[in-house]
């Protein structure tokens, strides 16, 4: 990071970040029933939007009037575990449906009818529903915080659903674009 360029862009993404996590950190504040959630769209590298099918969420291209299937991604901070691990949790449906992560040799994830507001107040319970997130070159990791090593991947091929892997490779795609909405 020598060049005068590389690093003031660094600085940029920093302050953005910042000024994200102050955002995030300020719904913390109010009671669960009143926060308003921040809104996100994540998509991955390969352009693939989330939607719903089948209660289970799935990335695939969505153009046209199928653009408006888009899962938009709520977005908590849990306040449980270490600030500078940027754990958060990811819900869709104003927040109220929540990622979590399976647990064992091959964790699943999957959608769970819980709040994630109400998520953000607890403790170690609320591992499974707790991604940290990383962020380089414009891109961003989700890793799970359950399942240390396993991260939020999509499939190589469209209309696969939204997964973990272990190992990232060609057909398991874990870097994605997260942008507040």
């Amino acid at each position: 990071m020598g060049c005068p360029v590389c690093q003031l862009s660094y600085l940029i993404v920093l302050f953005l970040f910042h000024c994200s996590e102050a955002r995030l950190s300020s719904i913390h504040e109010k009671p669960a029933t009143q926060m308003k959630v921040p809104k996100y769209r994540l998509w991955d590298v390969a352009q693939k939007s989330l939607y719903l099918r089948n209660n289970q969420l799935v990335a695939g291209y969505l153009q046209g009037p199928n653009s408006v299937l888009e899962e938009k991604i709520y977005c908590v901070t849990n306040r449980f575990f270490e600030p500078e691990k940027f754990p958060i949790i990811l819900g869709i449906q104003e927040g109220r449906r929540s990622l979590a992560c399976g647990t064992g040799d091959l964790p699943v994830l999957q959608l769970e009818d819980v709040n994630i507001t109400e998520l953000s107040r607890g403790g170690a319970e609320t591992s499974r529903f707790t991604f940290f997130r990383s962020y380089k070159d414009g891109m961003w990791r989700f890793e799970s915080a359950a399942n240390p090593g396993w991260l939020l991947c999509t499939s190589a091929q469209s209309n696969e659903p939204l997964g973990l892997t272990l190992r990232p490779d060609a057909a398991h795609i874990v870097d994605f674009y997260f942008q507040l909405f």
